[in-house]
């Protein structure tokens, strides 16, 4: 972003300056001089002298000349001159040239990639798609913002272990509503309730425009399936991953994209969910466009108007947390600004289609079945890292009372437990910002936590952040799978992630790749130990379609 700008300034000086000197060569061709530009190309360059007894010197780059002192130039020395300046003339017109077009194609790539938010900034973005669905309700995330009355109208498609579809099912209405505001950047979640459970359904969004004859236009249409009932078995499939950048790597175009959730769509038929953990927007990079809400908002926007979220969000509920770009890098200074827009916007296009959580809270717990997962908020509460001995928090004392409570109600009532990190527990990733931001550099609290779970059978832990892929067991014996990018740049030269270091045992490493996601498919329909695969796909291996690697856990019995 700097090194374009520089570089293209250089090389506009430079042209300029050897213009002025084959204009300066071609008005005294005909003067009592022969001017012999610092230029190991030219003909005079390496004498100073005479030409046919006409005195020579040699010139530098922008020095005054009196041109009245001089008398005209024979023809022979008027000929070398006329030569010298066409040369110059030629040089500019190739090389340099073309240098300067290059130059001012790469940077008008940076600018697109830099500024796009603020060229396009999505204004009129339609969004309509699942959040969280539970086994008898579906939240609903709309962003709308060109008036009317909204109607939602929804069918079952179908239901049962081979989904039976359901005939001459009518569409029912759940309500009329009056549309978003400005005050929300036209966003809003609403929910649908008395839904079946393991039910799939279709739901339109209609909008009612106050004409005459009162019309109705179908704006879009979402599906889902609900979960299964609480407490009874189920089989479950939902990706997971994080930091996602549209259009990186970067590549001309009028409609940028995210090559990770394109990939997704390809597995997207037998997908649940989408567990999305966190750095969904990079506020900080590569450039911080300031500390409003709508700065953030700009941002959600950006991501939401690319035709693979589009799509993949409509055809599978999503869930989110968020980690540190959503506010600024590395955050650890709690409600201090910008937190409270960051928030703002964060809630308005993903939090608030979360499942439910405690007043003012992003940290929340669901069901799917017998499987139970509890979603940390590791930003918001964390004190500094632990330096010198002193003691540091990265939950903050209630969020980490609520979670202790929630893994004693389900250590022996659900079969399999994921705990959600934005950063990763384990402790192979140990370079400067590694050691400071993920909770290595919280060993205390990190300890505390991993005493507790080592005696839950079947608990793993899901993280991203690191733009690798890391498959650990810590030292509780509980399995981590930390998988990212989704769709970002990786760390060729920082760092290195050390395998088997500080009890843990490393399964699986993958640094290379600007997507990598994981797909975990969990079956609890056995008699009393749960199955639980994870799948690492990236498009450096088989272009996405296959598995890069794939780790069957040994789960124990539960009951």
């Amino acid at each position: 972003m700097v090194a374009f700008p520089v570089s293209l300034f250089l090389l506009v000086r430079e042209i300029a300056s050897k213009w002025s000197l084959a204009t300066a060569v071609e008005r005294l061709r005909r003067h009592s001089i022969e001017i012999c530009i610092d230029d190991p190309q030219s003909e005079c360059s390496s004498r100073e002298g005479s030409i046919s007894g006409v005195a020579t010197r040699r010139i530098k780059h922008h020095e005054h000349l009196d041109l009245s002192q001089y008398k005209p130039l024979p023809e022979k020395a008027a000929v070398l001159l006329t030569k010298a300046s066409r040369d110059g003339h030629k040089r500019l017109s190739l090389t340099n040239t073309l240098l300067l077009l290059v130059h001012l194609v790469l940077f008008a790539m940076v600018l697109d990639f830099v500024y796009r938010p603020l060229l396009a900034p999505a204004l009129d973005l339609f969004v309509f798609r699942p959040g969280h669905v539970s086994h008898d309700s579906a939240k609903l995330h709309i962003r709308y913002s060109d008036g009317g009355q909204l109607e939602l109208r929804y069918k079952e498609l179908g239901s049962g272990p081979d989904w039976t579809q359901a005939p001459n099912v009518p569409w029912e209405s759940a309500g009329v509503f009056e549309p978003p505001t400005n005050t929300t950047d036209f966003t809003m979640t609403t929910a649908l309730m008395n839904l079946r459970p393991s039910t799939k359904y279709i739901v339109g969004l209609h909008c009612r425009q106050p004409t005459l004859y009162a019309q109705t236009a179908l704006l879009g249409s979402v599906e889902f399936k609900t979960a299964s009932i609480p407490g009874h078995s189920a089989h479950l499939r939902f990706a997971t991953g994080s930091c996602i950048k549209p259009n990186f790597p970067y590549r001309p175009t009028l409609s940028p994209d995210i090559r990770g959730f394109a990939s997704m769509l390809d597995h997207s038929e037998d997908l649940d969910m989408v567990v999305f953990l966190g750095d969904f927007i990079y506020a900080d990079l590569p450039l911080y466009f300031g500390s409003s809400v709508e700065d953030y908002r700009r941002l959600y926007r950006q991501v939401y108007r690319t035709q693979s979220a589009r799509r993949l969000m409509r055809k599978v509920p999503m869930v989110h947390v968020y980690d540190d770009h959503e506010i600024m890098n590395n955050w650890h200074a709690g409600d201090a600004p910008p937190m409270g827009s960051a928030l703002a916007a964060y809630n308005e296009y993903n939090g608030l289609a979360n499942p439910p959580s405690s007043p003012n809270h992003a940290y929340y717990n669901f069901t799917y079945g017998d499987i139970a997962f509890y979603a940390w908020d590791t930003r918001r509460y964390r004190s500094r890292w632990e330096t010198g001995g002193s003691r540091a928090t990265m939950l903050g004392k209630e969020q980490k009372a609520q979670f202790i409570q929630w893994l004693t109600a389900v250590n022996h009532t659900a079969a399999v437990k994921f705990v959600i990190s934005s950063v990763p527990l384990t402790s192979g990733w140990s370079n400067v910002d590694s050691s400071q931001d993920t909770w290595r550099g919280y060993p205390t609290e990190r300890a505390e936590i991993l005493e507790l779970t080592k005696y839950v059978p079947n608990l793993f832990f899901l993280s991203g952040d690191r733009h690798e892929m890391a498959a650990v067991e810590l030292p509780s014996g509980n399995i981590e799978f930390s998988t990212s990018p989704i769709s970002q740049f990786t760390f060729p030269l920082i760092g290195q992630f050390k395998a088997n270091i500080a009890g843990e045992t490393t399964l699986h490493h993958r640094r290379a790749g600007h997507v990598k996601y994981g797909i975990l498919d969990v079956d609890t329909r056995t008699d009393s130990v749960p199955q639980v695969t994870y799948s690492l796909y990236t498009t450096d291996v088989h272009q996405g379609k296959r598995p890069a690697w794939v780790y069957k856990a040994k789960c124990s019995s539960w009951r």
